[in-house]
């Protein structure tokens, strides 16, 4: 965990150097209430929980519709746990592939967005 913990934040996560953040991928989709969150870099996978409390009544989808990418990843950053950690024989993708409607973006695009 090279000094991570469960409150290690996605950001921290794609700028500690563990590895290229471009080549890392951020996958985020939403599910009723929850706003789905992972890394996926390599063979590892990181799912984060999301606290959704500032969306307020608000389905997930909706605050997804309607947010822009930099606002929805600035609202999102502060607001996550480490739910669990992933390492798999082959390179990870999201869980579920078209389960849940997953959006993209690069692990750079990610950290750009919150400068």
């Amino acid at each position: 965990m090279d000094g991570s913990c469960g409150e290690t934040k996605p950001s921290e996560f794609l700028s500690a150097g563990l590895w290229d953040s471009r080549q890392a991928t951020v996958y985020y989709a939403a599910l009723t209430d929850d706003i789905l969150l992972n890394i996926c870099t390599g063979c590892i996978q990181i799912h984060f929980q999301v606290d959704t409390a500032f969306i307020g009544d608000r389905k997930a989808i909706e605050y997804l519709g309607e947010s822009t990418l930099s606002r929805l990843v600035r609202d999102v950053d502060s607001r996550t746990k480490v739910d669990s950690i992933y390492s798999y024989p082959q390179a990870a993708t999201e869980e579920m592939p078209g389960a849940f409607n997953w959006r993209s973006l690069s692990g750079q695009d990610y950290l750009d967005l919150l400068r």
